[in-house]
């Protein structure tokens, strides 16, 4: 009975790494606001339309609705005179920035963020957790076989050689939780993306506790797995996937990440304290486009978190297929429509909760550009 276990599991864990093949994603012309003609097929009948109607994406106006009041925070008419209610002014234009899906990296969603991006729950590295955990569910419904360290590792390796390094996938933290790993390891002058040798076995232990993330999301996707509907062996692997490999980028000249870097580190400072809670989309011609409006939540007058639902959808596709393909070099396949369709739930599960903590007592608004 035991042999039999054993050879499943192995079984498992080879079907896992099947995938040798690079992912392709399609691109959309080279122009920044201009949708033209992608040369893959999945995204053909989507561009060809709009290059045939001459379709720019650009934003000119937007509309605010309220989805939830507060009793403190940015009221409805603070936010339209910040970001605007219907014609935009040239201080609330310049205030967006457009940026392709394909070519920009997801951000963590937090206050803290100083500078325009795209914002998801616990960032790219939130969104490989959730796709893999929906992967592993769609591979195996039942959830008793469990991956190695090893291959997550190889895993998240491999859809790495799949992104651009001008994409790189970001994991956020901040100064509290660095200053707690000094304390409790001990070290002095910590730079988490390039430890000593000696203290990384220790490291990535320590990193697998909650105290030790500055991300309010990944914090509860540690404390408290089983709200997000996950193994609670998964996140601690894919926290020391990512940290193992950051480590090889920095150090490890034979790493293909030395010559590449495809992660990116961020560490927040200072105390989060957001005033609203902003879901920004696009109008069709720039979602159709891959494009999403981009916003800073941190300036010196305000701080907000956002999100960009929608958006973040279209990076699900790019991890559905990924997914897809390691399952199909198997026995063991699955569709990549239907892991998407997994994957947008799974997100929106994702969202409500962490929101419902991070948020609480916030106004909600969303935000619309076209």
């Amino acid at each position: 009975m035991l042999m039999k276990l054993i050879m499943q599991l192995l079984s498992f864990h080879m079907s896992l790494l099947g995938l040798s093949l690079l992912l392709c994603i399609p691109q959309s012309g080279a122009l920044e606001l201009r949708v033209q003609q992608a040369d893959a097929a999945p995204k053909q009948c989507e561009c060809k339309g709009l290059a045939a109607n001459g379709g720019t994406c650009s934003v000119s106006k937007v509309s605010v609705h309220q989805d939830h009041a507060a009793t403190a925070g940015i009221s409805l008419a603070g936010i339209s005179a910040i970001w605007g209610s219907s014609v935009l002014t040239k201080e609330q234009r310049e205030q967006v920035t457009l940026g392709k899906v394909s070519e920009t990296s997801f951000h963590c969603m937090d206050d803290r963020v100083t500078k325009s991006s795209i914002f998801t729950p616990g960032g790219d590295f939130g969104e490989f957790v959730l796709a893999l955990s929906s992967y592993l569910q769609e591979r195996d419904p039942s959830g008793q076989m469990l991956p190695s360290q090893e291959v997550v590792d190889t895993l998240l390796l491999k859809y790495l050689e799949t992104i651009p390094s001008s994409r790189p996938m970001i994991h956020c933290t901040d100064d509290r939780a660095i200053e707690h790993l000094e304390a409790e390891m001990p070290l002095e002058n910590l730079d988490l993306t390039s430890p000593p040798d000696h203290a990384k076995a220790s490291l990535l232990q320590k990193l697998t506790e909650v105290e030790n993330h500055g991300d309010s999301h990944i914090r509860l996707l540690l404390k408290q797995p089983d709200w997000f509907q996950l193994n609670k062996y998964l996140v601690p692997m894919a926290v020391k996937a990512f940290y193992n490999l950051l480590w090889q980028q920095s150090s490890d000249a034979k790493s293909p990440l030395n010559k590449s870097p495809k992660l990116k580190l961020e560490v927040l400072v200072g105390q989060s304290d957001p005033t609203a809670f902003l879901e920004v989309s696009s109008g069709e011609l720039c979602q159709n486009g891959g494009m999403a409006p981009m916003l800073t939540p941190r300036t010196p007058q305000r701080a907000v978190l956002i999100s960009h639902l929608d958006a973040v959808s279209l990076r699900r596709v790019e991890l559905a297929a990924f997914f897809a393909r390691i399952a199909n070099a198997s026995p063991r396949k699955i569709n990549k429509d239907q892991l998407h369709q997994r994957l947008d739930r799974h997100g929106w599960l994702a969202l409500e909760t962490t929101g419902s903590r991070v948020a609480s007592g916030l106004p909600f608004y969303t935000l619309t550009y076209s």
